[in-house]
């Protein structure tokens, strides 16, 4: 094939989506010349009516697919998500690249901040769901949240919030990386305009496992008529397999509920190293939440062979009590002296007081518990690891380079991060239970160094931990470990076990 052509979207995004593929094609295939179409669909053309209340959940894409079809293009560029779970006869989604960023942004007037009632404009029921939960947790302020429908492409929808009465506004985060990273010049007017307006505006990143993504969210859809084998092997060649059955998962998920963009249902499917993550939260049509997050690892299918009701470790948090914390007061001049970084908080209770973070900085957390909590003081937190570990879900700004700092205590050496010591740990009496128990779940690495030095013969024993940092370090020194999500799956996993 000497010639392609790629319908899509002729909004700013997906003509920045579709040149993505042409690159990824290009690369691949320099032989091949490439003709971008860009087309105006009926969802761009009625940009007053909801999204939920569109007869056609096709709406950004069926139009598209209708140049496939007449072959007046041999393939379409689609954002995944905005895809009936089901297409119509004569094409079908052939292929797809790395995918982008999973989660959702939030950004917030800093006027609204305080304000005893927020508008926040989106046009997705799943948003409006669970975010109506997690939101009033994780603002710093105690507010009262109402959402109000938005049209209009990325740019579109922020200047509509800079310029109306509004307060807030959801959007993929995949769109604001892909304008912002986008270098051609035709794109630099809304790269442009991305980052003056944020200027004005606070921003988080909704974490998903609050907040899961539209199914499929992130994902560009190549899509190809059915019976065009030689477009069907040039898309193949470049695209991504993880990525694609991330997504065909979600979507199967998702349509098992009904599927289509009257929703209120998110589904995130996320692939690890050590295992794989589903998330589902929200409403299903017959009006029941449902919430469920799993994470399925590649565990031993002999680890629990040998538990028995008295020897696991601890049996409640409270048992795993190892050190007692000695603050350092000097340590709050220090972090309140701190502009324009990041900080990266693993736990609460490392900032004991109020305002002792600037407004220029970001705080990023390792998991919600510590988000909440912090928000509870009056910090703006920009987004958490997610109790993921901080490898797969990274603390970041999409709009400039950030040098990190953590905040943590002094015996926290093996780390890629600066650090700001907070607190000392001293050491409590371990107990003499563990010696006697052969499954463990540890906190943290500094925990299981300090039963190890008491108790050398653990070593060999089956431990348990997060999947961060904690379990690589102690990774380093015993042979048998596995990941869980957090130590309440460990313990669900024994109790399923023993009954």
């Amino acid at each position: 094939m000497k010639n392609l052509k790629i319908v899509s979207r002729k909004s700013p995004l997906a003509r920045i989506q579709s040149q993505l593929v042409a690159e990824k094609i290009k690369a691949s295939h320099p032989h091949i010349k490439i003709q971008h179409i860009y087309k105006k669909t009926l969802g761009d053309a009625d940009l007053n009516t909801p999204l939920d209340k569109m007869p056609d959940i096709g709406v950004f894409t069926n139009d598209i697919r209708h140049d496939l079809i007449n072959k007046k293009a041999d393939i379409a560029v689609h954002s995944w998500k905005d895809l009936p779970v089901d297409l119509e006869q004569g094409t079908e989604i052939v292929g797809t690249i790395e995918r982008g960023d999973m989660r959702d942004m939030l950004f917030l007037k800093k006027s609204s901040i305080n304000k005893r009632s927020l508008t926040i404009l989106s046009s997705s029921p799943r948003r409006e769901k669970n975010l109506s939960l997690f939101l009033p947790l994780a603002l710093p302020f105690k507010t009262k949240i109402q959402f109000k429908s938005v049209r209009g492409n990325v740019n579109t929808r922020l200047s509509k919030l800079l310029e109306g009465d509004d307060d807030a506004l959801v959007v993929a985060k995949a769109a604001i990386d892909r304008i912002l990273n986008a270098q051609k010049k035709e794109f630099s007017p809304e790269r442009n305009q991305l980052l003056e307006i944020q200027r004005d505006l606070k921003w988080m990143v909704l974490p998903l496992s609050q907040n899961p993504c539209a199914a499929a969210q992130g994902a560009l859809a190549i899509e190809a008529r059915q019976n065009d084998d030689e477009v069907k092997n040039i898309i193949s060649s470049i695209s991504d397999q993880k990525a694609f059955s991330s997504v065909e998962t979600e979507r199967s998920l998702l349509k098992s509920y009904g599927g289509g963009c009257h929703q209120k249902i998110g589904v995130s499917y996320e692939v690890m190293e050590k295992g794989s993550l589903l998330t589902v939260r929200g409403e299903t049509e017959e009006g029941d939440d449902i919430s469920r997050r799993l994470f399925n690892g590649n565990e031993a299918k002999d680890y629990f062979n040998s538990l028995n009701l008295n020897n696991y470790f601890p049996i409640n948090k409270n048992e795993q009590k190892f050190f007692k914390r000695k603050e350092l007061k000097d340590s709050e001049e220090t972090l309140q002296s701190i502009k324009d970084k990041g900080i990266y908080v693993s736990r609460s209770n490392t900032i004991l007081g109020e305002a002792l973070v600037d407004d220029s900085n970001i705080i990023w957390t390792s998991g919600i518990k510590t988000w909440k909590s912090l928000a509870h003081k009056g910090y703006w937190v920009n987004g958490t690891s997610d109790s993921l570990g901080e490898k797969y879900s990274p603390e970041e700004s999409p709009f400039k380079e950030i040098d990190w700092l953590k905040v943590t205590h002094a015996k926290n050496k093996n780390d890629n991060k600066e650090i700001l010591v907070t607190y000392e740990l001293e050491p409590l009496k371990v107990s003499s239970r563990i010696k006697d128990c052969h499954y463990f779940y540890w906190m943290s690495a500094t925990s299981f160094q300090l039963a190890l030095d008491e108790y050398p013969e653990i070593i060999d024993r089956k431990h348990a931990c997060g999947l961060g940092k904690t379990y690589k370090l102690i990774s380093q020194k015993a042979s048998n470990v596995q990941p869980f999500l957090d130590f309440e799956s460990w313990v669900d996993a024994i109790t399923n076990k023993l009954k």
